[in-house]
């Protein structure tokens, strides 16, 4: 599963999982960068991130689209 999903490395050689979907003002953009990229995996699992099949997606974000798809109101409520 760690070959799967995109991950960022910085200039001291750790990596850390991105957000995949970056919506909130207040995303954090990355987990913290770890050693190993199995490391980073388990961060983003152990803080709650939510996993879409494609990427990982922060709590912030994730609070982001619900409160989006509370605007949204079905036709016949309109």
């Amino acid at each position: 599963m760690t070959d799967d999903i995109s991950f960022i490395k910085n200039s001291e050689g750790k990596y850390a999982v991105p957000c995949q979907i970056k919506i909130s003002d207040v995303c954090v953009q990355s987990g913290e960068f770890c050693v190993a990229r199995e490391d980073a995996r388990d961060w983003v699992e152990d803080d709650f991130w939510i996993f879409s099949g494609e990427g990982w997606i922060c709590p912030r974000c994730n609070e982001q689209i619900y409160v989006n798809m509370a605007k949204i109101k079905p036709k016949h409520m309109r």
